[in-house]
């Protein structure tokens, strides 16, 4: 009994700021270690175009929660207008479409270097912020990443590429495309690949690739 109502004192005892700050270290670990080993892959000049794709994705594909990046694209109006099938074929062309977007974005930077900022609690528990800066010929170029804690870990849930949210850039065109069109017409479009990236995106890439002095 009294062993019980020591540790009960003891944990008491621990500063409210303990948990937060471990959630934070975790956090800035993931974030590093992904960003780090994404941009070793980039960097081996050995590596064709294709591998150095293969490279980056395995490096971000047990981080990032891409299902549920689809569902928060696609928002909850829409995604309860797909049955079953539907549902598991937007989810499977939307991961195929983010996959590409982050890394035509990330491609960009290869011999650059990297500042991360501190995590940032969200004012919704359980969720973080890190911002990452790279630098290039004197110029700066930010990505946020959003996260959510999970059993297994940190998960990214959103990216912002200078400023700009793949989730609401993306979740903007699909939502303008469904005002009139139907879901079978998205899925095939996405399907054929012949939706363009949103402007706002891709004015963001162009901007960076300024930055970076790429075409």
């Amino acid at each position: 009994m009294l062993t019980a109502i020591a540790a009960a004192w003891a944990l008491a005892a621990v500063p409210a700021s303990a948990a937060p700050a471990a959630d934070a270290k975790e956090v800035r670990v993931v974030i590093e270690r992904t960003v780090h080993s994404v941009l070793d892959v980039l960097k081996d000049k050995g590596l064709g175009k294709d591998i150095r794709k293969k490279g980056v994705l395995a490096v971000i594909d047990p981080v990032f929660d891409l299902p549920l990046m689809g569902k928060l694209t696609l928002g909850r109006g829409h995604w309860a207008r797909l049955d079953d099938a539907q549902q598991s074929e937007f989810t499977s062309l939307f991961v195929a479409t983010i996959k590409d977007s982050y890394y035509e974005k990330i491609d960009l930077f290869t011999d650059e270097t990297v500042d991360f900022e501190e995590p940032v609690q969200a004012e919704q528990k359980g969720k973080y912020q890190m911002l990452t800066r790279i630098n290039s010929k004197g110029q700066r170029y930010g990505l946020l990443y959003k996260l959510y804690k999970t059993k297994a870990g940190w998960k990214v849930y959103d990216v912002e590429i200078e400023g700009i949210s793949l989730i609401r850039s993306y979740g903007a065109q699909y939502d303008q495309f469904l005002q009139k069109g139907t879901v079978p017409g998205l899925l095939a479009k996405m399907k054929q690949k012949t939706l363009e990236t949103p402007g706002d995106l891709k004015a963001a890439t162009k901007k960076s690739a300024g930055k970076t002095g790429k075409p």
